[in-house]
């Protein structure tokens, strides 16, 4: 793979300072192409620069990305990079992995 299709899922302060790294070009080979957040004056910043969804599983299953960064509060993080891992997505997950350690457990044997 040449180049890494990444989606960010979740706009607040992580998810937005891993776009702008992106951006700027600080990681080489990937890609920015869809953006996530429930939030829809979040996803007003982004719409018509990226694809964007209201729905992590959305964007999961929309085949437009190859890995994707949760960036999300972290009660979240189990249940989307298991759902992102089961679909075949790639996933960084931006920490704590989870909340309690039986979470990450079943995140780390999703994948």
């Amino acid at each position: 793979m040449k180049e890494v299709r990444i989606g960010v899922i979740g706009l607040g302060n992580m998810g937005s300072g891993h776009i702008q790294n992106i951006e700027a070009g600080k990681i080489r080979n990937m890609r920015l192409v869809a953006v996530c957040d429930i939030n829809p004056a979040k996803l007003a910043k982004y719409e018509g620069k990226y694809k964007t969804f209201a729905k992590s599983e959305d964007l999961i299953r929309s085949g437009e990305v190859d890995a994707v960064m949760v960036e999300t509060p972290h009660y979240s993080h189990t249940t989307i990079g298991i759902d992102a891992l089961d679909h075949g997505v790639h996933v960084l997950v931006e920490k704590p992995i989870s909340v309690h350690v039986a979470d990450c457990e079943r995140l780390i044997a999703a994948h």
